[in-house]
């Protein structure tokens, strides 16, 4: 029986690492620009790069950072990391973090940051599938099991259906029961987003739907019940709604 989820199903969500990459150089995060930099060096001539959804970006991952702070947990499993400089920033500030993506994506990732710098023995970037419960077992060594775990991820959940979402979110809870700790995820877009995001920027998703069919709005969720109603089904306690908002002072972008 063929085995279901196989990477190659997925690696087309691949190229929206750059669209994302590119729009961060116009913020002060960390290390975007040398890394966009190495990325560029290679073909993304048919990949369109707007960088006016770098407010967007700059708040997701600002907003993740703040509430990662916030837990003073200091080991970190990131899925999908793409291109993201997160891990390569927190492993410098002592953190344990692994980053777990498809094969394509780390075998570039590891390029790129060899380039930039040396990667930290703390970082680690492991080959897998989110889909996969197999694929966790790679990273899991690497954390205490004595301490609580943070689990982020930025770029996932919205390419895929409500059944692989749940799939991810199962594997996510069977992890967080066994360690204890906390899912950041800004993942869990709704319609109304979309519906707002197609009114400001609309080259954007046309442009997502164009390197992947993996952008559909019924993949969206309805509304903030739907979302609470699909996490609490699940086992998740304790869910709270963070919007961008609350780190709208720290945004560079707009002026950059």
């Amino acid at each position: 029986m063929k085995n279901r989820f196989q990477n190659e199903e997925y690696e087309s969500i691949i190229p929206i690492a750059v669209v994302t990459s590119y729009p961060r150089t116009f913020t002060d995060i960390p290390y975007e620009n040398e890394i966009f930099s190495k990325i560029s060096e290679k073909n993304v001539k048919n990949i369109f790069l707007d960088k006016m959804l770098a407010p967007e970006l700059e708040a997701r991952y600002k907003l993740a950072n703040k509430l990662l702070n916030a837990t003073n947990i200091k080991q970190v499993l990131e899925l999908a990391s793409g291109y993201s400089s997160r891990g390569l920033d927190y492993s410098n500030k002592g953190y344990i973090y692994v980053e777990m993506d498809l094969p394509l994506m780390i075998k570039e990732k590891v390029r790129v940051l060899k380039e930039i710098s040396s990667i930290p023995s703390s970082l680690h970037l492991i080959s897998g599938n989110a889909l996969q419960k197999k694929d966790y077992k790679q990273v899991l060594p690497y954390f205490d099991e004595n301490q609580e775990l943070v689990i982020i991820n930025e770029g996932l959940l919205r390419y895929l259906t409500f059944e692989e979402k749940e799939i991810v979110a199962k594997n996510i809870y069977d992890i967080l029961s066994k360690f204890g700790g906390y899912w950041i995820t800004c993942d869990v877009t709704p319609k109304k987003f979309i519906e707002h995001q197609n009114a400001n920027l609309p080259k954007v998703n046309a442009n997502l739907s164009g390197i992947t069919s993996r952008n559909s709005l019924n993949d969206r969720f309805e509304d903030i019940t739907h979302i609470r109603d699909f996490f609490t089904h699940i086992g998740f306690q304790d869910i709270e709604i963070h919007p961008f908002n609350e780190v709208r002072d720290e945004l560079s972008s707009p002026s950059i």
